[in-house]
Order: structure tokens, then sequence, then C-alpha cells
């Protein structure tokens, strides 16, 4: 679909070709019509017919750019055959569609197309002032993922406005169907907009047999691409080897990277009942295997037997033998009492691990098992796990402290090691929120080393948390905090009545000498004056930080407007740092980094806006905290959907954004749009770190990664030297992604592109499929967003810590 633009135009006399049965032309074809800026069309070489035609986009027969023919276009099928030899072989990959741009009123031209190093055009052709529609089937497509999920956009030709519903079918069974009102990856926001799909089919295709899937729409017109060939096997391929693949598994391995695969969120039953099996979890070894568990079981309604009996039931079910389970009846008066004296018991009876479970709550029967493996290594103190509550599940990140803070998010299910237990004073058993809460608190300072996340899904509840019990826990992740961090506080947040938790907002006060620290705010530009203008205006008129500088990098600008701004700002203080040469995003920056006079350095983009004040405090307030190494804002769009809510690794085997399918205001998964959180890196868009780190790990590589991807290097840099990087959504910023630079839409720089993504792979492949602020059992698919599937399947459910492994695996590519 994308077109390449060419260096300088051509003028050539050409004659159109389109062969007959018969004829001895090479090449038939034609130019169907144009919308929006998308011309469409398809193209056959007859001779060739294996080959893809690339052919030239002419304006007044000016050569303006090139396209290749490789569209999927069903309903020319009985087309293609009628013009080729009789037993001829053939796919109907032979459409095209080029795309001119966005075409505004009044512009004139008339467009051809022709055969690419030939003088033979293609039959017709469209005026730029009078848009011709092309067919129905044009302008809708469908294509598969390689498992479960086809991806798409339908268009009404008769009614652009109505919502397009879509069909999928094996044979006359219905599989799926959808309403193609979603703005897809894959297509250009103002030619389909809302108009894109995801048709989820059924688990039960994930046999490993072929399946053939017709998609139509609802007027019953087959969409290109469709019929489609399913043929995926759940388990993933590799499960259908032997142990020992050696090489063969390593292919597999890296093709299961570079493609993943997912299943939707709403098969979660099916692919739970698939994928978290006792069978799924290895034998423990002899040391785990020897160790006593006690469980302790405690809360509940008062009186709610069955509940009582249902966690019970659980326990009496796992694969590992409990040494002790000690239960109290649902509801007792005094639980501060009844818990002590289950904590006295059970480290009397010597248990080596032990765990709070509530009444009403059960384990997977692997759980325990499960979660010993978290013990693997001798010093790990805690081990959590995930959770599931009235069917829906949380997939947890590991370690996450800021998170933790916001949402309770690692107390459903917690195992500990007994001396930690027995070391905590008394006063910590008044209730397992508190419990739990103070044991974390007793590991705050090597948490990433002795608390460990198992990821599975061991623990299931049909009861949701009473008020109390949230309470009890918010009010316990209070009283930690001020014994972990003096300078911070605790602030309620509003959240959706099914959170099942007290969101709250963790406020670190700036002290005097905070506000006094110096700040260097570096913004690269080449001309856009009207961008950058709007950018530093806005972020005049939302500082107060005594201590700023702002730092222009001037990229070879040339227009007079801009000169004349710089001259006008400059009088207010900005600095201008001229940097002649071609744009390299990352020697830019570290240039200027090397020039700043700040403490701390802020990267901001030109075509950001701040939009509120205080967005400076909050970013400081964080990065200010022992161990930081990078902090970054929530980014929006200008129509107000986020598009950055940090770095998320291993999308499409390279990296993309959380949340950029959702608006400011939306919850995200169990809050994460909304509260403050570790994530493995922001954006560059709106990077704040200290000078000193920034230059301590050689500042951004401005060889692998003159335009790309710079900022991901830099932010794994700080991870692998031990810096956590932070992510607010209280600091919010609109950026208008890429409306200076442009996007990567000619040859050399989608080669560059592709350059960089391929060094990202080379130089930290074996992170980018382990970030932990993810989860393994999460999708991947670079055609779906964060939290929005579920692998395909699962990735290496191990136990975690919150630092990145550090083995190379064989292949990155």
């Amino acid at each position: 679909m994308k077109m390449e633009t060419l260096p300088a135009p051509r003028k050539t006399r050409a004659k159109a070709v389109k062969a007959a049965p018969g004829s001895d032309k090479r090449w038939t074809g034609a130019l169907e019509g144009m919308h929006r800026g998308l011309v469409y069309g398809w193209v056959l070489d007859i001779k060739q017919p294996e080959q893809r035609v690339v052919l030239e986009v002419l304006r007044d027969g000016d050569a303006i750019g090139t396209v290749t023919a490789d569209i999927a276009r069903g309903d020319l099928a009985d087309t293609f055959a009628s013009v080729l030899p009789a037993g001829t072989v053939t796919d109907v990959c032979h459409g095209f569609i080029a795309d001119l741009g966005i075409i505004k009123p009044g512009h004139q031209g008339v467009v051809t197309m022709r055969i690419a190093n030939t003088d033979a055009l293609l039959p017709g052709h469209v005026e730029l002032a009078s848009s011709t529609k092309p067919p129905v089937a044009a302008r809708s497509a469908v294509f598969s993922d390689g498992a479960l999920r086809l991806h798409g956009w339908a268009i009404d030709n008769r009614d652009e406005r109505r919502k397009v519903t879509v069909r999928a079918y094996e044979g006359e069974q219905l599989l799926a169907e959808t309403l193609a009102d979603i703005t897809h990856p894959a297509t250009r926001a103002y030619e389909v907009n809302d108009h894109g799909f995801i048709l989820n089919l059924p688990i039960k295709l994930g046999d490993g047999l072929s399946h053939t899937v017709r998609v139509v729409d609802d007027r019953g017109n087959q969409l290109n691409g469709s019929p489609l060939t399913v043929c995926c096997y759940a388990q993933g391929v590799k499960a259908l080897l032997p142990d020992d693949t050696g090489v063969l598994g390593s292919a597999i391995d890296g093709y299961e990277r570079v493609l993943p695969r997912s299943l939707a969120m709403h098969h979660y039953r099916e692919w739970h009942a698939q994928f978290e099996t006792p069978g799924s979890v290895p034998p423990l070894p002899d040391a785990l295997a020897a160790l006593k568990v006690g469980i302790l079981v405690h809360g509940g309604q008062q009186g709610d037997q069955a509940a009582a009996a249902r966690t019970l039931a659980s326990l009496q079910q796992q694969s590992h033998p409990l040494t002790h389970v000690f239960a109290l009846e649902p509801g007792v008066p005094d639980q501060q009492r009844a818990l002590h004296a289950m904590l006295q018991a059970a480290l009397i009876a010597r248990c080596d691990i032990i765990a709070c479970v509530r009444n009403g709550d059960t384990l997977a029967p692997h759980a325990v098992t499960a979660a010993l493996h978290g013990f693997a290594d001798a010093a790990t103190q805690l081990v959590y796990t995930d959770s599931e509550r009235a069917g829906r599940p949380w997939f947890k990140p590991a370690w996450n402290p800021e998170y933790a803070l916001a949402s309770d998010y690692p107390l459903d299910l917690v195992f500990a090691r007994a001396p930690a237990v027995a070391a905590l004073p008394v006063e910590t058993r008044a209730n397992a929120a508190l419990l739990v809460w103070s044991l974390l608190a007793a590991q705050w300072e090597a948490a990433q080393q002795t608390v460990v996340h198992v990821p599975r899904v061991l623990l299931q509840s049909d009861t949701p948390l009473s008020a109390q019990e949230q309470q009890q826990r918010y009010e316990a992740a209070t009283t930690v905090l001020g014994q972990v961090d003096t300078k911070a506080a605790l602030q309620p947040l509003a959240g959706p009545g099914d959170a099942g938790f007290i969101p709250r907002r963790i406020v670190r006060a700036l002290g005097k000498r905070d506000r006094q620290r110096s700040v260097s705010l570096i913004i690269p530009t080449r001309d856009h004056v009207e961008l950058l203008e709007r950018c530093i205006s806005t972020i005049q008129q939302h500082t107060k930080w005594e201590n700023l500088e702002i730092i222009v990098i001037d990229n070879d600008s040339a227009l007079p407007k801009t000169k004349a701004y710089f001259r006008k700002i400059s009088k207010q203080g900005v600095r201008i740092l001229p940097a002649p040469g071609p744009f390299n995003f990352a020697t830019l920056n570290n240039a200027a980094v090397d020039a700043a006079t700040g403490e701390i350095v802020g990267l901001i983009n030109n075509d950001i806006e701040a939009m509120h004040d205080g967005w400076l405090e909050e970013i400081v307030s964080h990065l200010l905290q022992p161990g930081v190494g990078a902090v970054g804002a929530k980014l929006l769009w200008p129509n107000g959907m986020v598009q950055h809510g940090g770095v998320l690794m291993g999308v499409g085997n390279v990296a993309g954004h959380f949340g950029n399918r959702l608006a400011e205001r939306d919850w995200g998964d169990h809050g994460r749009n909304q509260l403050l959180q570790q994530v493995s890196g922001v954006t560059a868009a709106c990077l704040f770190l200290r000078k000193s780190d920034y230059l301590a790990v050689g500042g951004m590589n401005g060889v692998a990664f003159p335009v790309a991807f710079n900022d991901v290097d830099l932010c794994l840099k700080l991870r692998t030297a031990g810096k956590s990087i932070i992510w607010t959504p209280y600091a919010t910023m609109l950026h208008a992604e890429s409306a200076s630079r442009g996007t990567d839409d000619s040859p050399q720089k989608s080669l560059r592109a592709q350059r960089e993504i391929d060094q990202l792979r080379t130089s930290w492949g074996y992170l980018l499929q382990h970030d932990p602020a993810y989860h393994p059992s999460l999708n991947l698919d670079a055609y779906s967003h964060a939290f929005g599937g579920l692998a395909l399947p699962p990735r290496d459910r191990a136990p975690r810590q919150a630092g990145f492994p550090v083995q190379v695996q064989d292949s990155v590519l």
C-alpha cells in the first residue's frame, strides 16, 4: 500500500495496455479509481503471473512515485483466469493501492499508472479534482495474523458513514462476526478511520488442521483476501516436536518471536483450560519438594460456610501435599487475635513457607507447586502470583513498587518464607493486608532480588473484596509507604466500581533544595516554527521552575520566519545551539546534553505541548527517588487518544507503546492507563533523566539508532545499569508524533527504519520477549494493542524477578 516517492519526475509518451485472450501483450490491468488520495487498481503479468508488477504513478505525465501490485483481489479471480493460458496456476495478489496523501480541495491534475521502466500505461485515469470511487471490493480487505485473529477494514461505498458488519464462515457455519468500527493500525487513519475490524476465530480452529475461512460483509460481498487458509496449532509448533530439536527448535523460536500470535481475550476460559494445567508445571526438585507449607485461611462473610468449604476443598486437591492448613470460621469477630494465633501455630509447626488465603477463594490444583518453584533461589523471600476475579484475569507485572502502592496488585496470593514472617513485629498481624504489606516493606530495598513473581493465574475468586477489605489494604499501603518513603503520600482516586481496590496516586513532596535543582530542556528542530512556537510557549505558560534552561538545537533551519523566531526567544533567555548536518536525533541530543548546564535534562520533541501546571514538578519528584533512571509523561494525540503510556518491549519483536488504543480517561487494564508505574522505557518525545546518568551509559547511539529506537536503547542501558524507568499519567502532554520529521515513506527512510529495527533486535533481542512490566501470557502481535489478547501459546512463564534476564538467545532475528 505504501507508495515510494521518486527523486525527480520524467515525462514520456505511453500507450495503454489491455490484453485479451490469446493476445501477445504482456500485461493487463486497470486503474479503477481514487478515493481520499488512495489510487486503486490491478495489473497482471501474463507471461510471468507469479511476479509482482511494479508501477510508476504519474501526475500529468510526471512520475511521482512507485507502487508494487501485491494486494489480494479475490474478486478478480475469474478475470485473472480468463486472460491466462489454460492450466496456469496463480494467486490473486495483483492489486495495488497507491497513497498520494491527502488531496486538498482545489488540487488539479490527472493521475495515470505506467508499468515501471516501460512505456505501457494501464487503462483508466482519475482526476484529482473529482474523485472516482473504486469498486467495493477494492476498498475492503482481510488478512490473517497467522493464528486465529483476522484483521482488515470494510467500507460501504454507498454510505461511508455506515458501520459494516463482517462475518467469517467455514462452509456454511458462522464462526465469528463483528462490526467494522475501530481504527486499525494497518490502515491509514484518514482513509479508513474507524472502519477497521478484528475477527476473533474460535480456539477450536487451533487444531493444527487446515481450515478455509470465507469473510463477507453484510451485503454478501466477499472481502479482498477471502477466502483465507487458517492453519494454527494453539500449543505452538514446538509442542509437536521432540524435546531435543536443536537448530529446528531455535528456528521455530525465532519465527514465533518475529510473528507472535494471539487469541481474543474473550476466549480466556478456553485458553486457561489449555495452558493453565497441572501438567504445564514441571516437577519440583527434591529441595523444594521437601518444603513444609502452611496455609492460613481467613476473612470472608460471617456464616458463609459454603465459601469456607470451597477454599478447603481446593487446598485438599493440591498436587503438592500441604503440611498444615489453619482455618478461621468466616467472619470471626476478632480477626487480629485469630490471625496472630494461626501464624504462631504455623511457626511452631516449623512450616518453611506460609501463605494467606481468603475464605471463598480457591487455588488451582498446581498452585502450591508452581509457587514453590519461585523459591529456587535461596535469596527469595516472597512469591506472588496472578489471580482471577469473576472470570477476569489479572496478569501482573514483575515486582513494580509504584504500581503495587497504587493498586495492591501483589496481595491476592503471596507465599513467604517463615523466617521473614517471624521477624515482623506483632502489631503487623492486625489483618492479612497489613501482614503482607509489612512483608513487602521489609524487603523494599532488596526486592529486585528477594521478591519473585510466578506469572500464572493460580487463585480464583467469585467474591469481590468487601469495602472493609479494600480499606484495610489501602490503610496498610499508606502505613508501609510512610516507612519506606517519608516524603510520599497516597491520595485516593476515583476508579470504576469493579476495580477491586481503592486506586491511589503517589504524591511525592519536593523540598526547597529539590526545587532549586537546575533543569535543562532540550528541543531539536529544523524549521517548523509553528510547532516549535507552540511547544515553547506552552512550556513557558505551564512551568514555574526557577532554575530552568531551554536549549533549542537548530538542525539547519533555513526559513526567515524561523530565524526571526530564534532572535525573539534568544532575548528571552532561550539558548540556540547550531547543529548543522543530516538529521540524526541521537547525535543532536548528545551534543545538547554535553552543552546543558542542568543537573537534570529533559528531552522534548518540538511537536510536544504542555497542557497543565505542575507537569515538571510531577516528573522531577519521581526522578529524584533513589535508583530511578528516567521518567516519562503521558502523551496524547491531538484527538485526545493516548499516544504513549510507556514503552512495551517485544511488540512485533520490536517495541511499541502501552495505551495507544485508549482515550485519556480510560481506566486501562486494572488501572494501567491511570496509575503510576515502572516500565521498561519511555519515549524521548518527553524523557527526563540526570545528566550524569545520561553520560554514564554513553548517551544515545547515533550510529545504530540515528532516528528511531535511540530512546528505547537509552532506557534499556539504564535498566541494565540497575536503574528503574517510571511513567507517570499525572504529567500529560500533547504530541503530534513525527509532525516535524515526517513519516518513513520514502525508500531511503524505509531502509533506514528497517536497519534500526534490525539493530534493536541484534542489540536487545534477548530482552524483547521478557518485559518485566508486561506478562508472558499476553499478546505481542503488531496489529493488536497491549492487554488486547492472549499469547498463543504463552511465552516462558518461569518465575521472574524485576530485573531483565541476562541470558542471550541463539537467534534474535
